[in-house]
């Protein structure tokens, strides 16, 4: 049910806006088209998500990084080496707040693909508490009121209606059970019993026995523990088929009653569920809303603590308000003629805990009742990046003083953060704060960088089009909704271009500072005709040349300066909207499809008038992939015969290679444990300079190979634990810049520089077989760890080897390089590198000599080159009896 709302309402809020950029677009909200999107992407052949795949993923994704702590990850990025780009001032969704009753400075909130986050100072700096946590979707925080030191996590966003979801996947990140910290957070384990729980949606303690917990889940209803979460006991069984719950509430004056939303998989009908032992047993509630029926028609619960026995519920869809006086047994509608917004989606209700005709609900919206839920009054009507509130509302979580009077402090979730109304009874346009600032949980579909001003721009997740510059990590936005793909002009970075949703793309002009829709004439704008995220490419060889795809692939020839008609449709639509496009480098006649359902095709002749297509993968008889959601093709910069092709589905071999342009094709899966779990490949990276060195984006992490594909590694490759979205080259001249998108954990960026390690000048002139200096392969000159030279060939017997290292190979105190040592004895050999360092050690029974340096890990020394020597012991050879080895030029990487 999509909602409209102003456009250009900042504008006429100056004072409590920042100001959206001209042609920011209406607020269209279709969260459950997202959630179709990102389903298809989660599907195999058949249609299904096999039983347990999330979380046999991961598990592999560990093994893999378990195996890795003894080996080399070649073309790893250390964790060093990545720049978390922000945005500080623009955070993702979040459903869950929590506040220490006995510190109110102390904040935790949760972003739903993004981690726990806590907050010391009332809401203005955050700090994740753990990038590496198994899980980073959080649905619920539960604090023991008792100790607030016992934190509960709930894990897994659950909030969807599209009714074949419910037995697998949402479009939102699955979880993994419930999540304790009895140390204030400092340590967390997972409560046993929960780790399948794929969505816990709520966690609710007993008011007389914190040990007792209700938790509602999807799928599986309520569950219950009586030892603080160590057992649980599903108490709903049997009510509905396949049951789940949304919510569950304990009456905060009475621990024997409780009350709950429960309905059947098939998310036909809603409840309103009570109990009133404590929830070991439930009943479903009587007269006034005893079910709904309805897809979208959940149902929010919220008591009122200062009348016992009174509880209101809001239902999405019909968007009435309705309240029981008798703990949830008997209802009466409250809302007349007028609704709000509330959907499955956006649904919050509190109560005052003061005056029970008070209350607050979310929608798109804040709305405000002062008189029992009769008639609202909307109170914040916020964007993106304005102070009051963002669209798409949560929750709600008062402040640990409130007392109705002095203090009326109110923080609000949304799909923005949190923002706090300093007091909610007066709060409209003003009276509103927003607490994002360094909350770094912006989901991001999407991603592109320039070296030139060192920018990055991402689509995301509700909260628009957005760029960062340089160090600075704010963000401003480029275009407003949800955004998509982006891409920067490679020549040119003040041309950039975005989509908003369903294909409407859009154009800066001044590098991203605003833009503009280009879209007028693109007949794929619109749903149905395009995927919610839809694929947009410039070509490499002509960045005036843009291609989009729909139902058919549209191309604008002059992408700098063309109106909506110049678009033009090259490809004719064949029944599968259009998944990805990829343009060959060096080869612009040369352009790859893939639809949807699998299908791939190629031209070329893609720069003519009307290309002539022909199908690698027609699904029938040439059937060389899989008949899954073909979710990035990538060519080979350097080998523009070369494609890849990355698929969706939790399924087995989801990268693929063709090095004849698209004829034959290989999965490259990796050999287990280096390998790529059965997850989605969302996005891939080829090396610009080595086409061998591979970047994986997947549901599950990061990965890398730096032997095309044999082997993967995730050890070194993943800034944090969340779902990768894409990732790519940045352009422009500098250092190889890694950009990565991810869903819950914003930008990141890293600089790849290989360690290197390069034999140069000779050894001792006629030696016949010299002593060889190298590096161990296992242990490379890689910041941040410990580094191996290996001096081999040397003479057994001997005491002991030296080895110098120096940072030139030119020159060494005052004098000139090579230095040829004759005069010393040494006849023929020379001095080739500078002496800043040097070493001892022993001789081994094998002829090896070896020296362990730990590396600094220092991002300022990457890229810094070093020169090693070795001098060892062989008597007889010369007069001085020692020889040198060849020299050996390093330069240190990650």
């Amino acid at each position: 049910m999509p909602t409209h709302r102003p456009p250009l309402l900042c504008l006429l809020l100056a004072a409590a806006c920042s100001t959206p950029p001209a042609d920011t677009p209406e607020e269209l909200e279709f969260p459950n088209e997202a959630a179709r999107w990102r389903y298809e992407r989660y599907l195999d052949e058949h249609g299904s998500i096999p039983p347990q795949a999330w979380q046999r993923a991961s598990e592999a994704r560990a093994r893999n990084v378990a195996a890795a702590t003894a080996q080399t990850d070649g073309p790893g990025v250390s964790p060093l080496a990545w720049t978390q780009r922000g945005p500080d001032n623009v955070a993702g969704r979040t459903r869950s707040i929590a506040i220490d009753p006995t510190d109110p400075q102390r904040i935790w909130v949760g972003a739903v693909s993004g981690g726990l986050w806590q907050s010391t100072d009332g809401g203005a700096t955050w700090a994740i508490v753990d990038d590496w946590w198994s899980n980073l979707s959080v649905g619920c925080i539960a604090l023991d009121p008792a100790n607030p030191n016992v934190i509960r996590v709930g894990t897994g966003e659950g909030f969807w209606s599209l009714a074949h979801l419910q037995r697998s996947f949402s479009h939102f990140v699955r979880g993994a059970g419930v999540l304790e910290s009895t140390d204030g957070g400092v340590t967390w384990t997972q409560l046993p019993g929960t780790a399948n729980w794929q969505h816990t949606t709520r966690i609710a303690i007993s008011p007389g026995n914190p040990n007792v917990l209700l938790a509602s889940r999807r799928p599986g209803g309520i569950a219950r523990s009586a030892d603080g979460g160590q057992t649980w006991t599903d108490v709903t069984a049997g009510m509905v088929t396949d049951p789940f719950s949304w919510q569950v509430l304990f009456d905060p004056n009475d621990g024997s009653k409780a009350v709950a939303h429960l309905a059947p998989g098939s998310v036909a009908t809603h409840h309103v569920i009570r109990s009133t032992d404590g929830g070991q047993t439930w009943q479903f509630a009587g007269s006034g809303l005893a079910s709904v029926n309805g897809e979208f028609s959940r149902i929010e619960l919220a008591y009122a603590p200062s009348t016992p026995g009174m509880v209101y519920a809001s239902v999405g869809s019909s968007g009435k308000v309705w309240r029981s006086t008798d703990a949830g047994q008997n209802w009466t509608q409250r809302t007349g003629s007028q609704s709000t917004g509330a959907s499955y989606y956006y649904n919050a209700l509190w109560v005052d805990p003061t005056n029970h005709d008070r209350l607050l609900l979310g929608d798109v919206n804040v709305r405000r009742s002062t008189d029992g839920g009769q008639t609202f009054t909307t109170i914040a009507n916020g964007y993106i990046m304005t102070t009051e509130p963002h669209p798409d509302v949560h929750g709600f979580v008062p402040d640990p003083g409130f007392d109705g009077g002095t203090n009326r402090r109110v923080y609000v979730a949304t799909d923005g953060g949190v923002h706090v109304a300093a007091d909610y009874l007066t709060a409209s346009s003003s009276g509103w704060q927003d607490l994002d600032q360094t909350m770094r949980s912006t989901q991001f579909y999407a991603a592109a960088a320039h070296h030139l001003g060192d920018v990055v721009i991402g689509g995301t997740q509700d909260n628009g089009t957005l760029r960062v510059m340089g160090g600075n990590p704010t963000a401003n936005l480029v275009y407003g909704g949800d955004g998509g793909q982006v891409q920067i002009d490679p020549t040119n970075p003040q041309y950039t271009y975005g989509e908003y949703q369903y294909l409407g793309v859009h154009r800066s002009i001044n590098g991203g500072a605003s833009a503009s829709n280009i879209s007028a004439g693109l007949a794929d704008n619109g749903a149905g005709r395009s995927n919610f995220i839809a694929p947009l490419r410039l070509d490499p060889n002509d960045p005036n040349r843009l291609y989009a795809g729909g139902r058919s692939l549209w191309r604008m020839p002059n992408a700098r300066t063309g109106a909506g008609a110049s678009w033009t449709a090259i490809k004719s639509s064949v029944g599968s909207l259009i998944a990805s496009i990829a343009i060959t480098p060096g080869v612009p006649d040369r352009i790859f499809v893939g639809h949807n359902d699998g299908r791939l095709y190629r031209t070329t002749n893609g720069t003519a008038a009307s290309p002539l297509w022909t199908a690698l993968d027609d699904n029938a008889g040439l059937d060389p992939l899989p008949d899954r959601v073909p979710t990035r093709l990538v060519v080979d910069p350097s080998m523009p015969s070369t494609v890849y092709a990355c698929f969706g589905g939790f399924a087995a071999d989801n990268l693929w290679r063709s090095t004849d342009a698209g004829l034959t094709w290989t999965p490259l899966p990796g050999t287990a444990p280096f390998a790529l779990p059965a997850a989605p490949v969302y996005g891939l990276a080829v090396h610009p300079d080595d086409g061998d060195v591979l970047y994986a984006a997947t549901e599950v992490g990061l990965f890398a190979s730096d032997d095309g594909g044999a082997h993967w590694s995730a050890s070194n490759d993943g800034p944090a634990n969340a779902v990768c979205e894409e990732v790519t080259f940045a352009h422009g001249t500098g250092p190889r810049r890694l950009v990565l998108a991810t869903l819950g954990r914003g930008l990141w960026t890293a600089d790849v520089v290989r360690p290197t390690a390069v034999p140069f000048g000779v050894a001792c002139a006629g030696h016949a077989s010299p002593p060889q200096l190298d590096v161990d392969p296992l242990a490379p000159a890689r910041l941040g760890r410990t580094m191996t030279l290996v001096a081999s060939g040397l003479q057994l017997g001997q005491p002991g080897a030296w080895i110098a290292i120096g940072l030139s190979d030119t020159v060494w105190a005052g004098g000139a390089l090579p230095f040829p040592l004759d005069g010393f004895g040494m006849t023929g050999c020379a001095l080739q590198t500078s002496i800043e360092v040097a070493l001892l050690a022993a001789v081994s029974g094998g002829g090896e000599a070896r020296w362990d340096l730990a590396l600094p890990g220092n991002p300022g020394l990457l890229g810094l080159p070093l020169f090693a020597q070795a001098l060892a012991s062989e008597p007889g050879t010369n007069p001085a009896g020692l020889v040198t080895t060849r020299p050996v030029a390093l330069t240190l990487g990650w």
